[in-house]
């Protein structure tokens, strides 16, 4: 019967939905941890895979550099600027073993895989904890895409903030399996990594304190009583451990002694920590802060309060008070160093001090999240609720990160062509003028982080960026403030501010001048020239000359990309010269298409300044507008001033206009 027919093909459908989804639950609980790590890789990817095109930067350059000059056993007993981290230093230095080229790829690699073990740990410690694997999932994800690691993956040298979370996480995670399974081994482990711990960054000596508070928390209170009775040992002796590394430090020469603030700078510094805590709001008040003009440190300080609230509310509601306790004492634990004993300006700067915290902080809204969704809702919404409200942190995350990534890759662009530039010996000794050392958001996303990116920090300099990636060249960078192109998003430039005169001296110190231009968002670093002084009078017969200025030796073009042309200009001086110089590109029909007219090297060392005997390299950048049709065009050379153009010989012939054909470019 069609009846019967249509009920028997119904319960054929249902069995088999439900088999689907039956299926999916069983790979999921089969699977879980292998999910999870996929999850994490690939977020990791997407977020940082970026870093591993980028060289050694911002403080890689002088630790990096102090390892070059110092063996194994130095990085043990001395300090480099103070900062004794020599279980970091030592990765550093093995990373050193590969050639230019391979070591930076090694090196960032490390910080991309310590990262992922971090995730991986955060999950295995929240199921050992009694977190569904949902909530895992999410804690780890979250600890991927947390924005203020944005600098902490992609720089090198700060390893030591991963490198020591993932000692804690290891520690944590041992004894906890330690307690489960009443293991000495294990405790082993979580004393060892609780030992390692300080030797890798200063928040180290946390370690223990972090363990202890999560074994208690989580195996010594029940039913509202401690269970002292299940405080083991490894607890006290993780506590030992960490004040004998702490003693070995302090008797280290050079290390800087701890200095605790004033106690009235103590809730500012808390406030800090306190952005990191209610992060996935600080969008929120980034924006109020901004475009209202609210105060940033009240609006963090009353959001805490109202998240706080929410808290207690939940877990009033599902007595997970262990959870929400290890979750707070963890982040509290991480940042208590730092609260006590750092200025705000350096917090500010510094938002890789939330990398310890930060698991806190996303253990604490995996379970907020997960506890709201089943607050609400029940079936199918609840999981939409679920990925609605986890996709849109996270989603708001990665843009985040995302916005950084380009800062991150609009420096290494000109960086790298800063690498190529000195990589053939005849370019040394290399000027660099108007090189960018930072780069910052145009809007800042989050009230108490300074958004941005250092490649050069004032103590280096760019002579040391080409020497720590490659090879040493003598290279010296400047600042020329009359051809300088800011950017909303440019702060500072690499080296001292010059004047006309200087800049002379300075093209002439140096064999090639490169000039940093800035262009629809984008840097480029172009070769303008330099100078020679003392070649001789002029030639009775030069090829090109202009009367009473000087004289063109020899012209050569170079196609450097697409519809980009250099017109290298050799001149010869005989003495300073009131006038300026043009140079025009014209189509078959005389009709102008592209000009580099103005001072030579880039606009930087005009013809007034020209001493006789000065041998002129002058290197002018064509950029050839898009549709243009031409099979070719024509490059024009000429001099002029208030009275008019000077007249223009050419092999002993007067041009036509005084406008010199030097050279024929076919784009």
């Amino acid at each position: 019967m069609p009846g019967t027919c249509s009920s028997e093909s119904t319960s054929v459908l249902e069995e088999t939905r439900w088999f689907s989804i039956g299926r999916l639950k069983q790979i999921w609980q089969n699977g879980e941890s292998w999910i999870g790590l996929a999850v994490a890789g690939a977020a990791i990817l997407v977020c940082y895979g970026f870093a591993l095109g980028l060289p050694f930067f911002f403080d890689d350059l002088p630790i990096l550099t102090w390892l070059s000059h110092h063996g194994w056993g130095d990085i043990w007993t001395s300090s480099e600027s103070a900062y004794y981290r020599p279980l970091t230093f030592v990765i550093y230095k093995f990373g050193q073993i590969f050639p230019p080229g391979v070591k930076q790829v090694v090196l960032h690699s490390v910080n991309l895989i310590v990262l992922w073990l971090n995730s991986a740990l955060l999950m295995k410690i929240a199921r050992l904890c009694g977190r569904s694997s949902v909530e895992a999932l999410l804690g780890g994800s979250l600890l991927v895409v947390f924005p203020f690691a944005y600098h902490t993956i992609p720089w090198v040298t700060a390893l030591g903030h991963p490198l020591v979370t993932l000692l804690v996480l290891l520690a944590v995670y041992a004894a906890l399996e330690g307690e489960r399974v009443a293991s000495l081994r294990w405790w082993g482990g979580s004393l060892l990594a609780i030992a390692l711990a300080p030797f890798a960054h200063e928040s180290g000596p946390a370690a223990s304190i972090i363990v202890g508070g999560v074994i208690l928390l989580h195996y010594g209170l029940r039913r509202g009583r401690f269970r002292l009775a299940r405080i083991p040992l490894g607890v006290v002796l993780g506590g030992v451990l960490n004040l004998a590394a702490v003693i070995v430090r302090s008797s280290i020469p050079g290390i800087a002694g701890v200095r605790l603030l004033s106690p009235e700078c103590w809730i500012q510094n808390t406030t800090y920590f306190l952005h990191g805590l209610i992060y996935p709001l600080s969008p929120l008040i980034g924006w109020l802060v901004q475009k209202v003009g609210w105060q940033d440190l009240a609006l963090v300080q009353v959001t805490a309060v109202i998240i706080l609230a929410v808290v207690i509310f939940l877990g009033v509601r599902t007595r997970d008070w262990r959870w929400v306790g290890i979750c707070l004492f963890w982040w509290g634990c991480a940042a208590l160093p730092a609260i006590l004993a750092l200025e705000f300006n350096y917090l500010y700067i510094s938002p890789r001090l939330h990398t310890l915290s930060s698991v806190g902080s996303v253990m604490l809204w995996a379970w907020i999240l997960t506890e709201l969704v089943r607050l609400l809702t029940a079936g199918w919404s609840r999981r939409l609720l679920g990925i609605l409200l986890a996709g849109t942190i996270v989603t708001q995350n990665v843009l985040f990160l995302n916005n950084q990534r380009q800062l991150f890759e609009s420096l290494n662009r000109v960086y790298q062509q800063v690498l190529a530039a000195a990589q053939p010996e005849e370019n040394a000794p290399l000027g660099f003028v108007n090189l960018p050392i930072a780069l910052a958001s145009a809007e800042k996303t989050y009230p108490l982080i300074l958004e941005n990116v250092i490649f050069i920090p004032w103590y280096s300099n760019v002579g040391e960026f080409i020497e720590v990636n490659g090879g040493w060249r003598a290279s010296d960078g400047v600042i020329f403030t009359p051809v300088r192109t800011e950017s909303s998003e440019v702060f500072g430039a690499q080296g001292e501010g010059l004047d006309w005169d200087a800049m002379r001296q300075f093209a002439i110190d140096h064999r090639t001048v490169w000039l940093v231009r800035y262009f629809n968002t984008e840097f480029s670093l172009e070769k303008v020239g330099s100078i020679l002084v003392g070649c001789g009078a002029i030639e009775s017969a030069p090829p090109i000359q202009f009367v009473g200025g000087p004289v063109i030796e020899s012209v050569s073009t170079q196609e450097l990309a697409e519809g980009r042309w250099a017109v290298t200009l050799n001149w010869r001086a005989s003495g300073p010269v009131d006038g300026e110089i043009f140079v025009h590109v014209r189509d078959e029909n005389g009709i102008i298409v592209a000009q580099a007219d103005g001072p030579a090297l880039g606009g930087m060392v005009p013809i007034w300044l020209w001493q006789a005997g000065d041998c002129i390299t002058d290197v002018r950048t064509i950029a050839i507008p898009f549709g243009v049709e031409a099979e070719s065009l024509q490059v024009q050379v000429g001099v002029y001033n208030s009275v008019g153009r000077f007249p223009a010989f050419m092999d002993g012939i007067r041009v036509p206009e005084d406008v010199v054909p030097v050279a024929v470019i076919y784009p």
